[in-house]
């Protein structure tokens, strides 16, 4: 299980060997994030290393420039548990703070990387900045490791197709609705969850009865429209038609949510926590003249869902 400390002061000693450490904010765990982690993985075995991930609660954008920072792709949690099943012994996940933000370069290798931690390999990504004003790079920190006593590795863009992948084109990808582009770049279907709560019942009276997100929602909610995904509740995965935004037959004003549809499906799903996963879009959100047209329309979605994921009889 992997350990989390909040605080660099909250760092356990190094009881070991040392430790292979990789830096970054990690936010979407894409292909590229995983690269890195699998080199930490690797090269922490082959020398009897520790693996340890140094990244941030909160995107550094959001204390450094607020009105610039994007929605993050998943909730600190949520990654926790990516590094865990990555398996990562150690995670120190700060928040991004002024304090944090006065450590100058030199300073966070030499008594974090070096003294806390004793890293004796570094890995980070080719775009990844550290140190007071992003002052530390690839270079640097190849200059620190001779210094100090540790190899750096900065690990190349990972590429898909002609396009590098990264976090702000998974996230435009999903605020796009275009689920299928982010899955190609995060190597699986991009997810929210969150509790299930009680909608307004129009579903079931019309006889598509959905379980509906609610409260805090961890992850990006992917643009407006239908799509064919999965839910997973209490360890049992099913096919699901899901609708994002509001009822524009019903509710043209109604507040934007997340709904779904789960196929050959019949129980009380209320206060469960519910994983939500977008495979693909199969259409943008419109309005009906009739419940008989919508009636259609939700027959056929369903019918294309079964199609593309399987059916779960």
């Amino acid at each position: 299980m992997t350990q989390v400390v909040d605080a660099l002061e909250l760092i356990p000693a190094d009881t070991g060997a040392g430790s292979c450490v990789a830096i970054g904010k990690f936010d979407g765990l894409h292909l590229g994030h995983q690269a890195i982690l699998r080199r930490l993985v690797e090269e922490a075995r082959a020398d009897g290393l520790r693996t340890v991930v140094v990244t941030f609660r909160n995107n550094p954008l959001s204390y450094l420039k607020p009105e610039a920072c994007p929605q993050p792709l998943m909730s600190p949690e949520q990654r926790l548990e990516a590094f865990e099943e990555a398996g990562i012994d150690l995670c120190v996940m700060v928040e991004f703070d002024a304090d944090f933000a006065r450590i100058p370069a030199e300073d966070f290798v030499a008594d974090v990387l070096v003294g806390r931690l004793g890293a004796k390999h570094v890995i980070m990504g080719a775009d990844f900045r550290f140190g007071h004003r992003g002052a530390g790079d690839g270079e640097l920190l190849a200059e620190l490791g001779e210094r100090f006593g540790f190899t750096a590795e900065v690990v190349d863009w990972v590429g898909h197709g002609d396009d590098q992948v990264s976090s702000s084109r998974v996230r435009a990808a999903v605020a796009a609705g275009d689920v299928d582009a982010a899955a190609r770049m995060l190597g699986r279907a991009p997810a929210v969850r969150g509790e299930v709560v009680r909608g307004d019942a129009r579903g079931r009276e019309i006889g598509f009865p959905t379980a509906n997100l609610g409260g805090r929602i961890e992850g990006l909610v992917p643009a407006d429209g239908v799509y064919a995904g999965w839910t997973t509740i209490e360890g049992e995965r099913r096919i699901a038609a899901i609708s994002v935004g509001n009822n524009p037959t019903f509710t043209p004003e109604g507040q934007s949510r997340v709904e779904a549809f789960l196929l050959d499906f019949d129980g009380d799903l209320y206060g469960k926590r519910m994983r939500v996963e977008f495979a693909h879009r199969l259409r943008g959100m419109e309005r009906y003249d009739s419940l008989d047209a919508l009636l259609e329309q939700m027959d056929a979605d369903v019918q294309r869902t079964r199609d593309l994921l399987g059916d779960t009889d």
